[in-house]
């Protein structure tokens, strides 16, 4: 046992004067990465000894149900120098939502008594490939970023403007009836007649049809202080606005069995009898051309770094805002905090906390640098409610590897 730490520490000592060498001047490598997050059902709720999901309607009505699911990947290659870099990416990013109105489940968890009300639900999202080029230079003490990029929205879901769920009771009756309507975009066709498909061949054809954006991120980076760093980032300005061409309605009636009374219906819903008692009807597609334009969300960020023992100890505190995202029209204020111990070149533990996007994240994340290989793992627990972030109500995980010499 000794003897296998000390093999350890040797390698360690050895891996950290490694990576004390300045950084690697070719590098290549990937980023993966995975969230989900809702604001009530926890990780019990999911994986149990029941091997079935448990709703609790009694806890719920206090706020609106949220869903939240995203990916992302991206591939690099960057050649560095002493003040420079230049890099070329390509990557994936996609991004999907839902909510359902807290008056539903104050429904189901104190009957009708008005004997008519109404629910409202939304859902979007979108998915975005991108590929550009990175380019970072230090002028002085002034580390500036440009990085133009070319994307194209392989999916893209808008907000619907109104879909409802009505609910109306008699006196023996109760009926639960709604519509799901939504609108798909995308570069290539999605269909004819009744039939929903992709047509991959229209992909050649992207070019012309101008489905391809243009957007720009510009960053800078300036000591204000031997302790303090101070910086800018504004993520995915839109120059050239994607042009969709391609559209697909797609339509569906849905409702719950009459049970014969308000309270049969509401106990099958309570028990988690769903598939018993819910009717969807077939979904109907209409395809049609039009012109659906748009841009990737752009983000603004503040952000400063504060040093304490060296780099040993760094807190970084930032703020920002997010728009255009596919939420709809409502800007997104992101506000957090990440604490890093870096030990040399080697390692680096960090520990983050903040709000981005509606959603509370906590993250844990770790990188080793051994020079010619790092490797950065982060996982994260999530909710778009606070005291729920802390509960597994979501998770996240990311990996990195960084290749080169």
């Amino acid at each position: 046992m000794k003897k296998s730490m000390g093999i350890v520490l040797v390698v360690l000592s050895l891996s950290s004067l490694w990576a004390e060498k300045p950084r690697r001047y070719v590098e290549a490598g990937f980023t993966l990465g995975a969230g989900f997050a809702n604001n009530y059902l926890k990780y019990e709720d999911f994986f149990n000894d029941e091997h079935s999901i448990r709703i609790n309607f009694n806890q719920m009505g206090r706020y609106d149900f949220n869903l939240v699911s995203d990916v992302a990947a991206q591939t690099f290659f960057t050649v560095s120098g002493e003040r420079f870099s230049v890099g070329v990416f390509a990557g994936l990013e996609g991004m999907f939502y839902g909510s359902i109105s807290k008056q539903l489940f104050q429904l189901l968890s104190n009957g009708n008594t008005s004997r008519y009300s109404k629910a409202e639900f939304a859902f979007g999202g979108a998915v975005f490939a991108d590929t550009g080029i990175n380019v970072e230079t230090q002028l002085g003490n002034l580390r500036l970023r440009i990085s133009p990029a070319v994307f194209l929205p392989l999916v893209y879901i808008p907000k619907p403007k109104k879909t409802a769920l009505t609910i109306k009771t008699g006196e023996d009756t109760m009926s639960i009836t709604g519509n799901v309507a939504l609108d798909i975009y995308s570069p290539v066709k999605l269909g004819s007649g009744g039939d929903i498909s992709v047509d991959m061949s229209g992909l050649s054809q992207v070019t012309d049809s101008g489905a391809l954006g243009f957007d720009l991120t510009l960053g800078a980076e300036y000591p204000l202080a031997s302790i303090l760093d101070a910086g800018i980032l504004v993520s995915h300005i839109p120059v050239a606005l994607s042009r969709l061409t391609h559209q697909a309605k797609m339509q569906a009636d849905f409702g719950f069995n009459d049970q014969g009374s308000e309270a049969a219906l509401l106990d099958q819903l309570k028990e988690g009898n769903i598939d018993d008692i819910l009717q969807i009807g077939d979904p109907e597609f209409s395809f049609s051309r039009g012109v659906f334009y748009v841009s990737r969300p752009m983000r603004f960020d503040l952000y400063s770094r504060i040093k304490f023992i060296g780099n040993f100890l760094v807190l970084r505190p930032q703020v920002g805002i997010s728009l255009f995202t596919p939420y709809g029209d409502i800007p997104c204020f992101n506000v957090g905090v990440e604490g890093q111990i870096n030990l040399w070149r080697l390692l680096q533990v960090s520990v983050g906390s903040g709000y981005e996007e509606l959603v509370w994240k906590h993250r844990l994340g770790l990188i080793l640098n051994l020079r010619v290989l790092q490797l950065d793992l982060g996982v994260s627990t999530q909710s778009q409610e606070f005291t729920r972030s802390f509960a597994l109500s979501g998770l996240g995980i990311s990996v990195g590897v960084h290749i080169g010499f």
